[in-house]
């Protein structure tokens, strides 16, 4: 299965993805702002890595889109069938390595950022409290810059996992990449837009986007709920739509 998951890895990184991929790593160096002190700089850091979400959301849809569309359109996806191995390995594969693919793109352009600060005040404001960064101001969170960055970290991996399974359910219902890349692209990205519309943004913290980028769960005082609400989704929704993908690919037609 390693070798498979090696291909598909592969296989995500088309030249689009590169493309995009280039324009987060530009975009989240040049848009960070460290010159008016540690605080601001780390305040920026958040806000503008959530800020750049569009394009890794567009990376990720363009990796998760065409996730099948090779097997249908050349008629593997009934060799596939056929080989009981090929039938265990294909999809729990496809998954892993877009979650790992996904994973790369986004954690990468969160560093680049960090190492900017980082090169600029070495370790120093990695103790301040969230609270002091104009960012979570009204959050009133005790938790240190330093756990924040290691919070985001791990939440951007997990909300790469679960967009991974969601991108391949899509994927697996459709033979054309358009249409995973357009609902997909949509279920991230109305979230995104419409907070920064209505009057209590706050309706969105139970969104899976808002989970991801788990400084924004911070930055409104989220309840406990909202935490609760992404951890289920990261259990049980992956595994819901993981079988709903398998079950959809694999069924005999």
């Amino acid at each position: 299965m390693f070798s498979v998951v090696k291909w598909e890895i592969k296989k995500s990184f088309k030249p689009g993805v590169f493309v995009l991929w280039a324009l987060g790593l530009f975009l989240g160096y040049i848009s960070l702002y460290v010159g008016n002190g540690v605080n601001d700089a780390y305040a920026d850091l958040f806000s503008k890595y959530y800020g750049i979400a569009p394009i890794m959301g567009l990376a990720m849809f363009s990796m998760f889109a065409g996730s099948f569309v090779l097997e249908y359109n050349s008629g593997m996806d009934s060799l596939i069938k056929a080989s009981k191995n090929g039938k265990k390995q294909l999809v729990i594969s496809k998954f892993i390595a877009n979650g790992i693919s996904a994973s790369i793109v986004n954690l990468s352009i969160y560093l680049v950022m960090i190492i900017k600060v980082a090169s600029k005040y070495k370790a120093e404001g990695l103790n301040l409290p969230l609270k002091s960064l104009w960012y979570f101001g009204n959050s009133g969170s005790n938790i240190t810059v330093l756990q924040m960055i290691l919070i985001v970290a791990l939440t951007v991996i997990v909300g790469s996992f679960i967009f991974a399974a969601l991108g391949l359910f899509l994927s697996s219902i459709s033979k054309s990449a358009f249409v995973p890349f357009v609902f997909g692209g949509l279920i991230m990205g109305i979230p995104y837009i419409l907070s920064g519309w209505v009057p209590n943004a706050k309706i969105f913290t139970n969104s899976p986007l808002w989970g991801m980028y788990s400084g924004q769960l911070i930055r409104y005082d989220a309840s406990i709920s909202a935490w609760i609400v992404f951890a289920v989704v990261a259990t049980a929704g992956i595994g819901i739509l993981y079988n709903l993908t398998k079950n959809t690919f694999l069924k005999e037609k």
